[in-house]
């Protein structure tokens, strides 16, 4: 569990833009509560609830709560109140405009150095307002590094962490300042 709470500032790498982000325990799990700005200087508020085992409970996107999904303990899902089939099953959600919700996968999986595990995600697509399946394989191949592999693509991903979990560095995209 992420113990009192812990802030990061990244900054997009190759373009422009940041996202501020605050994880703390809340309500017996934990809570990722953030706003990422994008080249426009657009700001995008997000909050994500999880339990206590780390799998996502509930997302809020935008100041309005224009976007609300909600994962059951079934491991089903609804966005805007409405049943996605597409990704029962998953127990974390994703979203493209931050790091932030790597660090739910990784904290919960608790891989050992040399270990992977595949997860299938609720990957949020912003433009389209929907919900869909991704699944990613995600290695831990240091004390505070792991890859994170998108099945369909082929394309991975190099993370660093902290102490926590947390995504720091996730090369070529963003970087946490210090």
């Amino acid at each position: 569990m992420i113990a009192g709470a812990h802030a990061v500032l990244w900054v997009r790498q190759g373009n422009l833009g940041n996202d501020a982000c605050r994880f703390a325990e809340a309500q017996g799990g934990y809570l990722i509560d953030g706003s990422a700005t994008d080249a426009d200087w657009n700001v995008l508020r997000y909050r994500v609830r999880a339990r206590k085992d780390g799998t996502t409970r509930r997302v809020r996107i935008g100041t309005k709560s224009r976007i609300f999904v909600r994962r059951a303990v079934d491991n089903t899902w609804t966005l805007n109140g409405t049943a996605v089939p597409e990704v029962a099953g998953a127990q974390d959600v994703d979203f493209g405009f931050t790091p932030a919700t790597m660090t739910l996968p990784i904290r919960r999986l608790k891989l050992g150095i040399g270990e992977e595990a595949q997860v299938l995600v609720a990957r949020l697509d912003l433009e389209s307002q929907q919900l869909t399946p991704l699944r990613l394989v995600y290695r831990r191949t240091d004390v505070n590094k792991y890859e994170c592999e998108n099945m369909k693509t082929g394309t991975t991903a190099l993370l660093k962490v902290d102490s926590e979990g947390i995504v720091k560095d996730y090369k070529g995209h963003w970087k946490a300042q210090t």
